[in-house]
């Protein structure tokens, strides 16, 4: 899977100095797809996301959620001898969590995406042009 996000979308989350290290060899690809895989796999339930291929076709919305919990991980990792894992950390990860729960369960859109809507995609309104009263078609003075 290609990535969605640049890490210029990532290091926009993360702190300059502490984190240099993780931003010499760029982005560390075997993490950020699974990350992409967990939040595509949710979204997928409410929204078509197989034109998401890279960082341009994919919407700014979900971009953020993977940047932040792509930072999460990485800051986690990096300090992950310490008892007391980074605070920072843990508030990017409610916060992309939080947006994602909301996509999933409608309560945000994604700007620019049709979201998946249940139903057969038939019309679900009466009477239809199969009514026995109207005909093949309904007529002008139909009563309803």
């Amino acid at each position: 899977m290609a990535s969605l996000i640049t890490i210029q979308e990532a290091q926009a989350w993360g702190e300059k100095t502490k984190l240099a290290p993780a931003w010499v060899s760029g982005l560390d690809e075997a993490l950020l797809e699974q990350i992409q895989a967990e939040v595509l796999a949710n979204i997928a339930s409410v929204a078509d996301t197989s034109t998401w291929v890279s960082s341009v076709t994919t919407p700014p919305l979900v971009k953020t959620i993977l940047a932040k919990l792509y930072v999460a991980w990485v800051i986690d990792r990096q300090y992950s001898e310490d008892a007391d894992l980074s605070d920072y950390s843990a508030l990017l990860r409610a916060g992309a969590m939080g947006l994602l729960t909301s996509i999933v369960e409608s309560e945000i859109d994604i700007p620019g995406t049709v979201t998946a809507t249940p139903g057969d995609g038939l019309p679900s309104v009466y009477p239809t042009d199969t009514d026995p009263e109207c005909g093949p078609y309904f007529r002008m003075d139909a009563v309803f």
